[in-house]
């Protein structure tokens, strides 16, 4: 068992799926929720869930506007926040829109 809160969790199995609409909506419950410091880092998720979902619309100009600022809110908190390589988050970000299929995978080290 884990200490990830569910939502967290739920994300990344979401985002494994590429159903990164869905990743988005259930991380969004709990950067609502959330008054620290890893509201900005939650905020950084969504976007760059939200960006490869514009990617795989073939949107590539919003997918790297939104992967720039997802980037930016997620660099503070490298290396590894919450069991996650931002580094490697932070590398596939500036990829984009330049990635090609297969489209990533996240993966928590775990607690």
């Amino acid at each position: 068992m884990s200490n990830f809160d569910s939502r967290y969790e739920e994300f990344f199995a979401c985002f494994n799926r590429q159903e990164y609409f869905e990743a988005h909506e259930v991380l969004e419950g709990l950067w609502l929720e959330t008054r620290d410091e890893r509201r900005d880092f939650y905020k950084g998720l969504i976007q760059a869930a939200a960006a490869l979902l514009k990617y795989r619309q073939g949107k590539p100009e919003p997918a790297g506007r939104l992967a720039r600022r997802a980037s930016a809110l997620l660099q503070p908190y490298a290396p590894v926040c919450e069991g996650l390589d931002v580094r490697a988050v932070v590398r596939l970000l500036e990829a984009v829109p330049a990635a090609v299929p297969p489209l990533p995978r996240l993966d928590l080290e775990k607690q």
